[in-house]
């Protein structure tokens, strides 16, 4: 969704793998401004511990929000854990007080506003509230879709009527994951300046919930305010996310302060020889450092991200905190834009423990020793990443699908099926088709969409469909989906 050198490392700490932006709520207006003048289309997540509980469990939301333009703190133990991290946070940036900051913001600057989602007739009032205490806010348009899945909703009349009303800033209140999952399913297909998710912050606007006090607000008990004006929905929710705080912050302390014994693997070196003859070049990243050291650090990685693949050697390393964890995701969104891949090399066991448990390991490979690195180097550079498509002679065709599947990649990869399925077709009696998920290592809910309509596609023209191989982050995406039935071979080694 971003350039992320467009947006200083610094800026961002990492939180239980989650980058948050280290922004106040007049940071985020002035982004948002920012953004709109620019005219290129942005999405701003708000994030609280029930997303990041989801994005543990959910590869597809945890990748959006790694991706996200925007992520603020929706919640004060987010602010909190990252004291207890490193850089602390300036402080929480709520939905809920955030959508009214951007309605006078779009009143002052002559921005326009769309509300999409809610129940039938919450959007129009919660905007109409807006209008009356803004005066001046356009509003560009308000729109509740009949309740559906993500692939099953009407959503080329979503788009249509976003296209037609062209506006500056987009509400989209679906709900989380859901709404999360919509964005980053169209975003590349719009020309909306911001686009933000913000749950039930257009009910409280409306009168259909009612927000806590202002004083529990400050007290930062708001959520146990919300727990008891709804205790049957929202009682399960608040015990697991409180659960959920409590382990991560003891597992924390644990691995940042129990004696480790690696067995000497902290010393082990990489050959620089190995690197160069796999076309990678190894960089040592110094934790702590401060700002002009590693925008000295970020600018020497970009320039050798251009040429070949990164190897960031972590072996000065001890421990990560949140800061030197917003560093390396920040160098790998841009290798990722840059076209290459980043590797750590993480020798040190602590250092290795803490990037698996804060699930970074899932966006950036992470080796622990020098002969894990070289054989991921190796068949980095033997990998199909972008995927292929071929029709044999007996009319079978056959998708090899990519490493990453998703909305980004997803266009090329369906004209190039599109063309093969109209020469397959152009048989006398076409073969079937066979989709090879082996070497998918992450999708997103475009590609099931992709995928579904592949199934169709076969059953229309009465052709066999075999779907295999999906395994780990790709398998788990399915599941949630609900989609497994998609799958009709299964595969060993199955991760759920």
């Amino acid at each position: 969704m971003m350039n992320e050198m467009g947006r200083s490392p610094a800026s961002t700490v990492v939180i239980l793998g989650i980058p948050f932006s280290n922004v106040s709520f007049a940071d985020t207006i002035e982004w948002t401004r920012q953004r709109v003048l620019s005219k290129r289309p942005a999405y701003i997540a708000t994030a609280n511990m029930d997303f990041i509980m989801q994005a543990w469990l959910d590869p597809e939301l945890h990748r959006i929000l790694l991706e996200a333009d925007l992520v603020v703190a929706d919640g004060i133990p987010i602010v909190w854990l990252s004291r207890l991290m490193g850089p602390g946070l300036k402080g929480r940036v709520t939905g809920s007080d955030l959508v009214p900051m951007l309605a006078e913001l779009a009143a002052r600057e002559g921005f326009s506003l769309f509300g999409l989602g809610g129940a039938p007739g919450v959007a129009e009032k919660a905007t109409g509230k807006l209008v009356e205490r803004y005066p001046g806010l356009r509003i560009a348009g308000c729109y509740s879709p009949p309740k559906a899945d993500i692939l099953n909703m009407n959503n080329a009349e979503i788009l249509a009527r976003l296209e037609s009303a062209a506006p500056d800033i987009l509400l989209v209140a679906f709900g989380a994951p859901k709404q999360e999952k919509w964005v980053n399913l169209h975003i590349r297909q719009w020309h909306i300046p911001v686009a933000m998710g913000v749950g039930g912050s257009l009910d409280f606007l409306a009168g259909a919930q009612k927000r806590a006090p202002r004083f529990v607000q400050k007290l930062a008990l708001e959520w146990l305010w919300r727990m008891f004006s709804d205790p049957r929905r929202l009682f399960g929710r608040y015990f697991a996310n409180i659960s959920f705080l409590c382990t991560v912050i003891f597992r924390l302390l644990f691995l940042r302060y129990m004696p480790v014994f690696d067995g000497g693997r902290g010393k082990a070196r990489l050959e620089l020889e190995q690197l160069a003859s796999l076309n990678a070049k190894r960089m040592v990243f110094q934790p702590d450092s401060d700002t002009g050291q590693i925008e000295y650090f970020r600018l020497e990685c970009a320039a050798e991200a251009r040429k070949r693949m990164l190897v960031i050697d972590l072996c000065e390393c001890k421990w990560l905190n949140s800061g030197d964890l917003g560093v390396l995701l920040a160098l790998s969104r841009y290798c990722r834009s840059a076209g290459r891949r980043m590797y750590l090399f993480a020798p040190h066991l602590r250092v290795a423990r803490l990037l698996r448990f804060v699930r970074l390991n899932r966006y950036i490979k992470v080796s622990e020793t020098p002969a894990e690195l070289m054989q991921r180097l190796s068949e980095a550079r033997h990998s199909e990443v972008d995927g292929s498509i071929q029709l044999d002679p007996d009319r079978q065709l056959t998708l090899k699908l990519p490493v990453e599947f998703t909305a980004a990649s997803l266009g090329a990869f369906r004209k190039e099926f599109d063309v093969a399925w109209n020469k397959m077709e152009d048989g006398a009696a076409p073969g079937g088709v066979s989709v090879d998920a082996c070497a998918v290592e992450f999708m997103d809910s475009a590609a099931i969409g992709f995928l579904v309509s592949v199934k169709k596609k076969a059953e229309q023209a009465r052709v066999e469909f075999r779907c295999f191989g999906f395994r780990d982050a790709a398998h788990r995406t399915l599941k949630l989906a609900r989609l497994e039935s998609l799958v009709t071979e299964r595969s060993s080694g199955v991760v759920t």
